[in-house]
C-alpha cells in the first residue's frame, strides 16, 4: 500500500521541479513566472558567488538551475535510474540555497514556495526506498 503512494507523491514532486525548470529556462508555460526569475537570479548572482569576486552571468544561472530541476525531475520520474538519489540530494542543496539568498536579500515572502520546495524534497529523501 505504501509503494503507490509513495510513487505518486514521487511523481508530483518531480512534476513540479520540471514545471519549474522550464520555467526557468524558457518562457512557454508561464510567460510572467520566468521574468520573476529574471529578475530575482540577478539577486541571488550577487549573494554568490558575487561575494566572493566571482561574476557569474544571471541568465547563465538561472539556466543552469532550470536545466538541473528538469533532469533531477526526470529522474525521480523514470525511477529506475540509479542517479535519482543523488539529483534528490541536488535539488535539496538548490532549494537550500535558494532560501538563504532570498533571506540574504531580504525577500523572506517569496522563499516560500522553495521551502515548500524544500520540505518535499526532503521528505523524498528520507524515505526508505532508494529508488523511486
Amino acid at each position: 500500500m505504501g509503494f503507490p503512494i509513495r510513487r505518486v507523491f514521487a511523481v508530483s514532486v518531480a512534476l513540479y521541479f520540471i514545471y519549474m525548470g522550464v520555467s526557468k529556462v524558457t518562457p512557454i508555460l508561464n510567460s510572467d513566472l520566468h521574468s520573476e526569475y529574471k529578475s530575482s537570479f540577478a539577486g541571488h548572482a550577487r549573494v554568490f558567488p558575487g561575494r566572493f569576486g566571482v561574476k557569474i552571468d544571471p541568465d547563465l544561472y538561472r539556466f543552469v538551475f532550470g536545466v538541473v530541476e528538469i533532469m533531477a525531475g526526470a529522474s525521480i520520474i523514470l525511477g529506475d535510474c540509479g542517479y535519482s538519489a543523488y539529483f534528490i540530494y541536488i535539488l535539496l542543496g538548490t532549494q537550500s540555497f535558494l532560501c538563504l539568498s532570498l533571506y540574504t536579500q531580504g525577500e523572506g515572502n517569496k522563499a516560500i514556495p522553495p521551502l515548500v520546495a524544500l520540505n518535499l524534497v526532503g521528505v523524498l529523501a528520507g524515505s526508505p526506498a532508494v529508488h523511486y
